[in-house]
């Protein structure tokens, strides 16, 4: 196992203004690499949507239908009455995905939790979700996963802010290599323009097709522009994938003697860009509380 920051959970989030780029998928099988891997109490929060995808990935879309403590609530002024009133509304939000990780899935009320954020002072409007990840979650995981929306509203500015990392899943194409480059630019204009930090970690391209050229170029394009941050290993494309996700399971969950070739190179994909992805997040993380401790110049 690898050590974590004494009192401090690692977090990341997946980030880019795309849909249909493997964002969920990527999600759910680095928190259960993570657990599985290294032995980390992971918790996943999709803060996504409505759709709840990643709760159907995990075969849990009837079992959260009607959340009765919700997510959304932590947006809104009486989150602080209602965690001092309800001792357990923290477990209440917290479902076992059944594959070693917890999940806190999405909820009808984000959307409305986006719009009231709006009329809170700036100073306070972006630190709601870090302050209940270190409050009420610091004692209980190591490793904490967000799944932000597709587009920059205030719950992303949110999650922004809370994980300080951010994962970019891309499949190959022109349109996605210029996603990319924007989500540079706008993680570059937010440090400016509001109180956050957050910085590209992981760039992890997706559904590769090791037979094209055009995944083969665009690979080596993530690599030449991003050598930092490039993941090691590219997700091949994989019928496995979405015909497990429909099952309700990832591919850990599966005996890998039951996956194609390409499923079998997947899992292995993910066991590196997750080991590699822990070690830069302990290093980002040791790097920013040195800053922080540090005497001011």
């Amino acid at each position: 196992m690898m050590p974590v920051p004494e009192n401090k959970i690692l977090r990341t989030a997946t980030y880019v203004e795309k849909g249909g780029v493997g964002k969920t998928t990527t999600s759910a099988h680095v928190a259960v690499a993570a657990a599985r891997e290294h032995d980390f109490d992971v918790l996943l929060i999709d803060l996504a949507g409505k759709q709840n995808d990643l709760s159907t990935h995990f075969g849990m879309g009837g079992e959260v239908e009607d959340v009765d403590a919700p997510i959304s609530a932590i947006f809104g002024d009486d989150w602080d009455f209602i965690r001092d009133n309800i001792p357990d509304v923290v477990d209440r939000m917290v479902y076992n995905t059944g594959e070693e990780i917890d999940l806190i899935p999405a909820d009808p009320g984000l959307g409305g939790a986006d719009n009231n954020l709006a009329n809170i002072p700036i100073e306070e409007r972006f630190s709601k979700l870090d302050e209940f990840i270190t409050q009420d979650l610091n004692k209980r995981y190591d490793f904490v996963l967000l799944d932000l929306p597709g587009k920059e509203d205030n719950i992303a500015l949110n999650g922004l802010f809370a994980a300080g990392n951010v994962i970019a899943p891309l499949k190959p194409g022109a349109f996605e290599r210029n996603q990319l480059e924007n989500l540079r630019a706008d993680l570059d204009d937010l440090r400016e323009e509001h109180p956050i930090d957050p910085e590209l970690t992981m760039v992890i391209p997706t559904m590769v097709k090791s037979s094209t050229n055009l995944s083969q170029e665009f690979v080596a394009e993530i690599q030449k522009a991003y050598p930092e941050q490039a993941a090691p290993v590219p997700v091949s494309n994989s019928q496995d994938i979405s015909k497990k996700q429909n099952e309700g399971c990832t591919l850990f969950a599966v005996p890998e003697d039951e996956l194609y070739n390409t499923g079998q190179r997947v899992l292995e994909a993910y066991r590196e860009n997750t080991t590699e992805l822990l070690n830069q997040l302990t290093k980002n993380h040791e790097s920013r509380r040195s800053r922080k401790t540090s005497p001011e110049q």
